[in-house]
């Protein structure tokens, strides 16, 4: 199960990466009059809906997962989603990741060892 859990996991990250991606060409406008083309932007854009589908298949892996393991043990597994992410967004996107961010990172990981091995 745990293999499934960081799974579910990656593939939410990589939606989460994919709307990234795409929300970068996207201008939008929520106001009543501009809802609509908004919103078809939004449809039209294929990174984003890809990253929506990952993030349904995400949501069906992990109601499997927390159908046989306890929510305590799986939830902190959520966290490997900020190592990913972390990496992209230096490697990838080139934003600039600060000494506290990345301690924190750090931290989070061997949280999830923690939480693993018990």
């Amino acid at each position: 199960m745990l293999g499934l859990t960081i799974i579910s996991v990656l593939l939410g990250t990589m939606g989460q990466l994919l709307v990234k991606v795409g929300a970068k060409h996207l201008e939008l406008d929520f106001s009543s009059a501009h809802l609509l083309r908004s919103l078809l932007a939004i449809a039209k854009n294929l990174p984003v809906m890809s990253g929506m589908a990952l993030y349904g298949l995400s949501f069906i892996l992990w109601v499997k997962v927390l159908s046989k393991v306890e929510l305590s043990y799986a939830y902190p597994f959520i966290s490997l989603g900020y190592i990913v992410i972390l990496c992209f967004s230096y490697f990838v996107f080139k934003e600039s990741i600060s000494v506290f961010r990345a301690i924190g990172t750090l931290l989070i990981m061997v949280g999830v060892v923690f939480v693993a091995g018990s």
